[in-house]
């Protein structure tokens, strides 16, 4: 649709005698008859009103209306009568709607566990938490067996070391019984090796165990620390054309930890961990050879969301799923124009799995991932402030990406420019490559969804985010002479 069309319907719709009122948001989902929120003291509401030059009141409380009949309200909530009223006058017709609200059921039934305590569990995947409302710490891999020694809010305790723990879901995990014998794995040697576009870094275990990787720049390097291992390394090979590992450094900063320090050459393009019988192999990736702008790379795109996962949805009912996808059918064609090759998790209203994106990703062996999306508040938080668009990476190797991208998009686009975000988001965790996740509006905000339902806004997003690659791409070639 565009602004032409908006006009027409602005005309038409002034000439209907009775108003109406559409509320998108909050409105009752599924066989509810009513809709649930935060418990929170005001909240937003929003819609459209039809003719668009209605007057429309939220609680007693007046607000505008766009040109094209939308409304966003931010009002006071009274947890007495549990109502939003909405009245909508247009000459001397009006139209009334009552919706009613309730608190979401946050209480948490607490289970205790009749297991007894040490004892040994089998862990499924899932991720390993610093408390049960703690941070995500560690993602396990699937056949892991661990010792547990505690049970809290329906997650087992898992000790690392004397002064850390690490806490996970009860459905990821599978009882194995009372401790008898679980030796403690003693690594005693490793290799560094050429694969391909990785240089493979095999340390054998003995047993899959707990580990956590991080990484820094300048200097660059990746650390890797393995939980409940002692360390007897004593020989650690070298095979030519691994002149991308520049050293590895072993220690044991604790009793029963292990941490290898991976010394590189040039900056970090990706990594990741995979596990081969009972040996451990750190894969770092050798960076791709960068020629002008995104010639050669391999990109994969990610359009947020899809089928049954809506994501947000603005005043008109324009759902992010469908302007996700608008936006990354439009940027693929034009990154394949200009050279690269590209591949969509999803062409078309299905829905994905997020780590099954990501492994998709790491699968093509994805030189960048771009996860495009737009955004929402949450309840309670006023919408009237200075929302617009931002930038979310997780890994150091992303950063440069994430503000790189950032700088055109805002340029572009001429939202408010909420900056560069640190966020511990599936799409941006992976270690395989840069990623980042682009949230380019606010599809709640009537004046930013107005803008997406002009025809050339993909074109926009699309030509914002390539001159982002390219200077990434100019940036990570000066970073390497």
């Amino acid at each position: 649709m565009t602004s032409t069309f908006f006009t027409i319907l602005q005309i038409y719709t002034s000439l209907i005698l009775t108003p109406s009122i559409n509320v998108v948001y909050p409105r009752p989902m599924g066989n509810d008859s009513i809709s649930y929120i935060a418990k929170v003291d005001s909240n937003f509401i929003f819609g459209s009103v039809m003719p668009s030059d209605a007057r429309l009141l939220v609680n007693e409380i007046e607000f505008d209306v766009e040109e094209n009949g939308t409304f966003l309200a931010f009002v006071p909530l009274d947890w007495e009568k549990k109502r939003y009223e909405l009245i909508a006058i247009h000459n001397n017709d009006s139209a009334v709607l009552t919706l009613p609200f309730n608190a979401y059921n946050t209480s948490q039934k607490q289970e205790r566990s009749k297991l007894s305590f040490p004892r040994l569990i089998e862990l499924t995947g899932g991720v390993a938490r610093t408390d049960p409302q703690g941070a995500y710490y560690i993602f396990p891999e699937s056949g892991t067996i661990v010792v547990t020694e505690e049970y809290k809010q329906g997650y087992f305790k898992i000790r690392l070391s004397n002064g850390r723990a690490v806490w996970i879901m009860a459905k990821y995990v599978k009882d194995v019984g009372q401790i008898e014998n679980l030796p403690t794995p003693v690594m005693m040697y490793g290799t560094v090796k050429p694969s391909g576009k990785w240089v493979d870094i095999v340390m054998p275990v003995g047993r899959k165990v707990l580990y956590r990787t991080w990484e820094i720049t300048n200097p660059d390097k990746i650390f890797i620390e393995l939980y409940n291992v002692i360390s007897h390394i004593d020989r650690i090979a070298y095979t030519p054309g691994t002149d991308l590992v520049r050293e590895v450094i072993w220690d044991q900063p604790e009793d029963s930890v292990v941490r290898l320090e991976i010394l590189l050459s040039q900056p970090s393009w990706g990594y990741k961990v995979e596990w081969e019988a009972d040996d451990l192999i750190l894969k770092v990736r050798r960076p791709p050879k960068l020629k002008c702008g995104v010639k050669g790379l391999n990109i994969v795109i990610d359009p947020g969301h899809g089928d049954k996962d809506l994501g947000a949805v603005g005043s008109t009912g324009l759902t992010e799923k469908e302007i996700n996808l608008k936006v990354a059918l439009e940027l693929g064609s034009y990154l394949m124009r200009k050279g690269a090759k590209v591949i969509l998790t999803r062409y078309n209203d299905s829905f994905i799995e997020l780590k099954d994106r990501t492994l998709f990703a790491e699968k093509v062996e994805a030189d960048i991932l771009i996860s495009l999306h737009h955004n929402a508040l949450p309840d309670g938080v006023n919408p009237f402030g200075n929302y617009g668009t931002g930038t979310y990476y997780y890994r150091p190797q992303s950063r440069l990406l994430a503000e790189c991208m950032q700088k055109e998009l805002v340029k572009k686009l001429r939202f408010p420019d909420e900056g560069v975000y640190y966020n511990n988001l599936a799409l941006v965790r992976t270690t395989a490559m840069p990623s980042v996740l682009i949230e380019a509006a606010y599809m709640m905000l009537p004046k930013q969804e107005a803008e997406m339902l002009d025809d050339k806004y993909p074109k926009k997003l699309t030509k914002a985010i390539y001159k982002g690659l390219r200077g990434f791409v100019k940036q990570s070639k000066k970073a390497r002479k």
